[in-house]
């Protein structure tokens, strides 16, 4: 088993961004990922994104840097790859299978629950409906981190945290963690 980095070249949030894959293992590439320092919300479905001043971690715990569409060919290879169009039934499905883990009713557009993985950015205002919202807990009781274009999604983002940290302490745990995406449509 061998993890794989193309060449950070998409430009986002003031550095260039890479792909970091497994050719036989999300379990090696979560480990692989950790051991560079890579943040665990870095995590898309089928790879990592890490940014151009990583490089030097990544090949310290042993990454081999290919082409991007080497890259690709291994990816497709391995079985681990989501195409683009399959992208957003994947999401559905996390989303349903984390909603029904914690015993929501009410499936997020997105969600996460954990702290592997990360839910898609909040649309720009002019294309989000009222109440849309982005939120990310990184620890229980820690402050949140709401985005939303109104206050309508901000407040519909602290009462869906309300009900989430009700239902992971229901579970034993200390309180929810994890992110949600809403649009706004479905709150």
């Amino acid at each position: 088993m061998t993890v794989y980095a193309d060449t950070p070249r998409w430009p986002r949030h003031g550095t260039l961004w890479g792909h970091l894959i497994s050719d036989a293992s999300l379990a090696e590439l979560h480990e692989r990922a950790a051991r560079a320092g890579l943040p665990p919300r870095a995590f898309d479905l089928d790879h990592y994104d890490w940014p151009l001043g990583a490089r030097e971690q990544l090949e310290a715990v042993g990454v081999r840097f290919v082409a991007d569409g080497e890259l690709t060919r291994i990816l497709i290879a391995s079985g681990l790859r989501i195409r683009l169009r399959d992208r957003p039934d994947a999401r559905a499905r996390r989303s349903a299978e984390h909603a029904a883990a914690l015993g929501l009713e009410v499936v997020p557009r997105d969600l996460i629950h954990g702290m592997i993985g990360h839910v898609d950015p909040l649309p720009g205002a002019e294309s989000a409906a009222p109440g849309a919202f982005r939120l990310t807990q990184d620890r229980p009781g820690g402050p949140p981190r709401v985005e939303s274009h109104d206050e309508q999604g901000r407040r519909a983002a602290l009462a869906l945290l309300q009900m989430l940290d009700s239902l992971a302490r229901g579970r034993g745990e200390e309180g929810f963690v994890g992110q949600v995406l809403e649009d706004g449509t479905s709150a």
